[in-house]
């Protein structure tokens, strides 16, 4: 039980820290107004894709970093994957509570989703925000992901071990070798 309020802590920690960037309110917006026409199972899809796929791009930074963290990685998607999981679902019996279809006079349909479309958004806009943050360390002149260069800076320090100041001092002297 701790590792899932360790995991849910951080989640909310670092999604308080993203939104924070306007480049980050703009990613969790789009996230949000998908999830809200595309239904909460495809939210939930696209949540635990997210995990995936970080842990994939996690993966190709550790070997970029010339690091060996396979079976930590696999560990720490598993404790997400589970900590996560266990958010989703325990929101989805509370919303069955309050809005299922056994209540009488039930004016909301049972697929009404919106608190798991919340959670699911928080989820994905942070695992997004994630893989970002290891394309970056992999590959620095990435198109895209250089606009979010300077919100990434926390993240790409976590992920580096290292301080904000010298993954600032690395992309200054980046651009001025380009």
């Amino acid at each position: 039980m701790n590792h899932i309020t360790t995991i849910l802590i951080t989640l909310i920690t670092r999604f308080h820290s993203m939104i924070q960037s306007l480049s980050g309110l703009i990613i969790t917006t789009c996230i949000a107004t998908v999830n809200l026409f595309a239904g909460y199972k495809a939210a939930i899809a696209v949540t635990f894709t997210a995990i995936l796929f970080d842990a994939i791009w996690g993966i190709a930074a550790a070997r970029k970093q010339h690091k060996f963290i396979l079976s930590e990685l696999a560990k720490e998607t598993i404790k997400k994957i589970g900590a996560y999981g266990t958010a989703i679902v325990m929101i989805i019996l509370i919303e069955n509570l309050a809005f299922g279809s056994h209540q009488i006079h039930n004016n909301h349909p049972a697929s009404t989703r919106y608190l798991v479309d919340i959670v699911a958004t928080c989820i994905t806009a942070v695992e997004f925000w994630s893989i970002c943050g290891n394309i970056l360390i992999i590959y620095p002149n990435a198109i895209f992901f250089r606009l979010l260069k300077m919100p990434l800076i926390g993240e790409i320090a976590r992920k580096l071990k290292i301080s904000e100041e010298e993954v600032k001092k690395a992309f200054t002297q980046q651009n001025k070798n380009n």
